[in-house]
């Protein structure tokens, strides 16, 4: 078994690192301006212009996702305490999942959250439910190595958000809970160690999904929480809707605002929501995304609200107050509804749960999409690349698919490699055993150049059958050259998909890290092929409550030759190189390409 101890900063795994500067690796690189002098009517200059795909659609490919969590060692069900005609709000939203290589081996591991009892303090009895950590063991096994680890934080867990905050080398948890939120710091030694009250991120509100990102462009990674609903014991109530007795909706709680902590560099962390500009009105945060959607470079936040209208916060260079003995001048400003994507296209509120970014038509911008309430349907966005959306959901077919469905956790992949991205979304409704539908199937989008079309009937059984659907997270956790799901749900098994589609279709994996070693959210990678380019944005967060794979998976199609790869880093530098394809292909900024390993 590989070593703990060992951070990999190039990669310390058992699989092949060598570079290719004499095997099809480049590595050229030029200068553009700094991020902040990037100007308006040029924020989407890294947009390729691309000419109409002349090549023939290939022929579709049956997709099939085979369910392989018990047989790989994975046994874990989430506990939400659901006691009949309670109705206690917690018990159905569900919790998420993350990929995380917490021990640096090239593998990536799953953290899986978990509830607890909801009226007994966790810290005061010994928990029989806690989160679980299953290490990856390669060769398609897991092993949990949750009490080993000390990674089963005994609280009631919602999400999680995978980040190294001190830049050792190993990536911390923070998880986000009904009561107390905990942040636990990796130890570099197979081991984590609770560092919540020492960092000063102990926040208590009723949390959801949040992320790491370098808020105030400072070179370490700060931390965005949604906060949900002012809900405890005391006003709990019951609803009816259709005459069915069940849970409330939250036109019934006042909203939390959310939280944004900022990375003092010394292990702490002060919240500075409020002087960064980031606290918006009526929240009732469930999905969060950051990623650069206008192509300056810089990170824009993307909050999903529940019948609320959402967030999209970008930064101005206009001062704010500074932090003390910080020196913070970044501050931020909502244009989501001048942007077109804080509602509908009909101008109505919606639930959002589950935050995707992708680029589903291939021309050079990035659009949104988000989950949404039964008889609501899901929300695609089209983004004209300067913070300008527009709702197609209906023009690409996903208002139809997505009107008899409440979805939640949501990905964006290329199951078959063709290099359109498809989507992934889990269902299954809110409102209690009672209702009718309450649990749903999954569904598998397949992209039929920017049309989506369900083909969830062909995908293996877990799609043909029902489940209260939640957290959703994305991995290629056998290093195969494809995506693989990880499922979370109330009252049924976690479950852990395999994508054994069989593709003729070519790929590239990337992973990329900074000069500062931070991921380098609001870059973006584009992969020039004959006709046209695609497309791939670093994000942080997205899906709910769930932390996905961060390696970029970009499927070529047909292309089977190297492919020039342009990659524009948040610092303003571009680097541009040659890259063998069917291979992962590890890329530090400014430094020749390695290849990692081959599929």
């Amino acid at each position: 078994m590989p070593l703990f101890g060992q951070p990999r900063l190039v990669a310390a795994s058992s699989r092949i690192v060598f570079p290719l500067a004499l095997l099809l690796c480049v590595g050229a690189c030029r200068r553009v301006k700094q991020a902040g002098e990037v100007k308006p009517e040029t924020a989407s200059a890294m947009a390729p212009r691309n000419e109409p795909d002349q090549a023939p659609a290939a022929p579709g490919m049956q997709p099939v996702f085979t369910e392989v969590a018990r047989r790989s060692g994975i046994d874990f069900s989430y506990f939400n305490d659901a006691v009949p005609d309670r109705f206690y709000l917690p018990e159905v939203m569900g919790g998420g999942a993350g990929w995380v290589d917490f021990d640096q081996d090239g593998w990536w591991d799953l953290y899986l959250l978990n509830g607890c009892e909801l009226e007994i303090d966790p810290a005061t009895v010994d928990a029989p439910h806690r989160n679980r950590l299953f290490r990856n063991l390669g060769q398609g096994r897991f092993e949990d190595v949750t009490l080993a680890s000390s990674a089963g934080d005994s609280h009631f867990g919602h999400g999680c958000a995978v980040g190294d905050y001190d830049s050792d080398g190993f990536p911390d948890l923070y998880v986000s809970n009904f009561g107390a939120n905990a942040l636990l710091h990796n130890n570099g030694d197979g081991t984590y160690e609770e560092a919540t009250a020492a960092a000063r991120v102990d926040d208590r509100f009723w949390s959801f999904s949040c992320l790491w990102v370098d808020l105030d462009h400072d070179q370490d990674l700060d931390l965005y929480v949604t906060n949900y609903l002012d809900w405890d014991f005391a006003n709990s109530q019951v609803c009816e809707r259709n005459g069915v007795v069940g849970y409330c909706g939250p036109e019934k709680f006042a909203g939390l605002a959310d939280r944004a902590f900022l990375n003092l560099g010394n292990g702490q962390f002060v919240e500075s929501a409020d002087r960064l500009g980031l606290s918006g009105q009526h929240p009732n945060g469930l999905g969060v995304a950051s990623m650069d959607l206008d192509g300056d470079l810089r990170a824009e936040v993307y909050v999903g609200n529940d019948e609320s209208a959402n967030f999209l916060f970008t930064t101005t260079n206009a001062p704010t107050t500074s932090v003390p003995g910080h020196g913070s001048s970044v501050s931020y400003h909502n244009v989501a509804r001048a942007a077109g994507c804080a509602v509908s296209g009909d101008g109505r509120t919606e639930a959002s749960m589950g935050v995707v970014c992708l680029d589903y038509n291939r021309d050079g911008n990035l659009d949104l999409f988000l989950t949404h309430f039964f008889e609501q349907k899901s929300t695609l966005y089209a983004g004209g690349g300067r913070l300008d959306f527009q709702d197609v959901s209906q023009r690409t077919g996903i208002a139809k698919i997505s009107w008899q469905t409440l979805g939640f956790g949501s990905v964006a992949l290329d199951y078959d490699r063709d290099g359109w991205q498809d989507l992934v979304v889990a269902n299954g409704h809110v409102l209690g055993p009672n209702y009718t539908p309450s649990a749903m199937r999954p569904q598998l989008l397949k992209n039929v150049r920017g049309q989506f079309v369900d083909v969830s009937a062909q995908a293996g059984g877990y799609f043909s059958r029902q489940w209260l659907g939640r957290g959703l997270a994305a991995a290629d956790y056998d290093n195969d050259g494809d995506l693989d799901l990880a499922v979370s749900h109330l009252e049924q098994p976690a479950v852990l998909l395999r994508n054994d589609t069989r593709s003729a279709h070519h790929f590239v994996g990337i992973e990329l890290q900074r000069v500062d070693r931070l991921p380098p959210v609001g870059g973006r990678v584009v992969i020039h092929l004959r006709h046209t380019s695609l497309v791939f944005p670093v994000v942080a967060g997205g899906s709910y409550l769930s932390s996905h794979d961060s390696r970029l998976l970009c499927g070529l199609g047909a292309h089977s030759g190297p492919v020039t790869v342009e990659i524009f880093w948040p610092s303003g530098y571009i680097q541009t190189c040659k890259l063998g394809v069917d291979r992962y292909w590890l890329i530090m900024e400014r430094q020749p390409p390695q290849a990692v390993s081959d599929s």
